[in-house]
């Protein structure tokens, strides 16, 4: 593992780790020869345009939800992938060149279906985006089958549909699901390729795709029910089967490196202000989750709470321990910070974001982007000289 805590670089940092997502990939790979699947790299975890460039080889294509990223996609593998496209938000206005984009498209809702698909499919594969109505995932803020779900046609409505149109089977091309959040076991996949093969096998027998979503840890669960959820698939009804990895490719390749710019007491406890803050790794404060740092000692002796530069209350990461004091200057980096960090990444307060740089696999630290006012004030609009 690269010695991440005492590079000498300005902070903060992100850096991602070109060897573990390598190892990742040639994990990824394994499954894809064993089970005959393809595999996506879901584009929402992770959209760094050089790591993408790293990541395309080894997989069939791209996962996308939305035009900019569709576009992104394109970009990196050109005409030698394939792009699936599934969002809840398609806008009239964008559905066409989506549809350029795209080689396969899953709608949302029955109504979209009914206002876009037509005409989309006249350059892209077309289908739709099922929710199965199995929960798996306890916290409703993961679980995209959750009751009220935004997130794909509810099965009974979809079964209802085909009952009431008999050629709505013949229309839809493919069917994508998504089930599951940060699963170790594929156990919920196969439960839930079971269950739509006892509650639509008509559909299934005439489309040629479905995608079975990603919400997986590809590289540590048992792919024993994954190969059977795919065997079935493929045997029974010979469908061309996608996964869309995404957290799990990346990861554990990122980190956040950050400095110590103050520490004082307040009420009691020692707060030390870091240089990066919670908007550059969102699902922190979204979630209320408490990452993990390098340096942490959980029998030390030093306590202190670990605070973003922010004027935000929340801007808090936890309390830590460690086993020699802290002081100004001190780094500390976060780990596994590889997914769902800059792609949410944001300036308030005028924070500056992460500068990138990648731990290349011959071992050398490569800046890649370094962002700075400019970026700032793109968002805020044109500055005007104003003569009083």
């Amino acid at each position: 593992m690269i010695a991440v805590d005492n590079i000498k670089i300005e902070t903060p940092a992100f850096i991602y780790d070109e060897n573990i997502i390598r190892l990742a990939l040639n994990n990824l790979s394994g499954i894809r020869e064993g089970s005959g699947c393809k595999a996506l790299f879901s584009l929402k975890s992770f959209s760094i345009s050089e790591g993408l460039y790293l990541i395309a080889p080894f997989l069939d294509g791209f996962s996308v939800s939305s035009l900019f990223e569709a576009k992104l996609a394109r970009e990196v593998i050109g005409s030698t992938g394939t792009v699936h496209m599934v969002t809840p938000g398609y806008k009239p206005n964008e559905t066409d060149e989506i549809a350029e984009i795209s080689d396969r498209i899953s709608f949302n809702s029955l109504s979209q279906w009914e206002r876009f698909s037509k005409q989309a499919s006249e350059q892209a594969s077309c289908g739709l985006r099922v929710n199965p109505q199995l929960s798996f995932v306890e916290d409703k803020r993961y679980n995209p089958c959750r009751k009220h779900s935004k997130l794909g046609v509810p099965l009974t409505q979809l079964q209802k549909a085909l009952e009431k149109n008999n050629r709505l089977c013949e229309e839809i091309d493919g069917i994508h699901f998504h089930t599951n959040s940060n699963s170790e076991s594929y156990g919920p996949l196969l439960a839930t390729v079971k269950h739509l093969d006892r509650q639509i096998p008509r559909l299934l027998s005439s489309i040629f795709w479905i995608n079975l979503g990603g919400g997986y840890f590809f590289n540590e669960a048992n792919p024993a029910d994954l190969y059977a959820a795919i065997g079935l698939l493929k045997e029974k009804y010979k469908l061309d089967v996608f996964i869309e990895p995404g957290q799990g490719v990346v990861e554990e390749a990122g980190y956040i490196v950050s400095s110590v710019i103050d520490i004082f007491e307040s009420d009691g406890k020692k707060i030390a202000i870091l240089d990066t803050t919670v908007n550059h790794m969102p699902e922190v404060f979204e979630y209320q989750y408490r990452p993990e740092i390098l340096q942490e000692a959980p029998d030390g002796t030093h306590e202190y709470i670990l605070a973003g530069s922010t004027c935000l209350a929340g801007d808090v990461f936890g309390t830590y321990k460690f086993a020699e004091p802290i002081e100004i200057g001190s780094r500390i980096v976060f780990q596994y910070m590889g997914a769902y960090t800059l792609v949410k990444a944001h300036m308030f307060n005028g924070v500056n974001l992460p500068s990138i740089y990648a731990y290349t696999q011959d071992g050398r630290l490569e800046l890649k982007k370094e962002f700075g006012y400019e970026d700032y004030i793109s968002h805020c609009g044109e500055i005007k000289n104003v003569t009083l």
